[in-house]
């Protein structure tokens, strides 16, 4: 985030009161095995963080059709993401889910 800033002429960042990851959708084994290079790392979140959809429907009604290793990645991602402090709202919406910001609040949100 960073060097994307320095690269655009942002003189600064701002602090922010919440961030929802767009990144726990399993799309390959380089995100399941990125998030848990974060835990290995010790890295937490710094903020209130929500996760957008997962690959898995932890509730059971759908009929998710991914193979055996697809299906074992996507659970060990979203598992990383909890473990690294996010909440597990499992919506492109959090705002939907009980997370509204206040009037004024800074958030940083990538949502579908």
């Amino acid at each position: 985030v960073a060097a994307t800033a320095r690269l655009m002429g942002a003189p600064s960042l701002i602090p922010i009161a919440s961030a929802h990851i767009d990144g726990a959708l399993y799309h390959g084994d380089s995100g399941t095995l990125f998030a848990e290079k974060l835990v290995e790392g010790g890295a937490r979140v710094a903020v209130r963080a929500t996760l957008n959809v997962g690959s898995l429907d932890l509730t059971g009604c759908s009929k998710n059709r991914l193979e055996a290793h697809e299906r074992g990645m996507a659970r060990r991602m979203m598992d990383a993401y909890r473990t690294l402090g996010c909440e597990p709202t499992w919506t492109c919406a959090p705002y939907q889910a009980g997370h509204r910001p206040a009037y004024g609040s800074d958030v940083a949100w990538g949502e579908s």
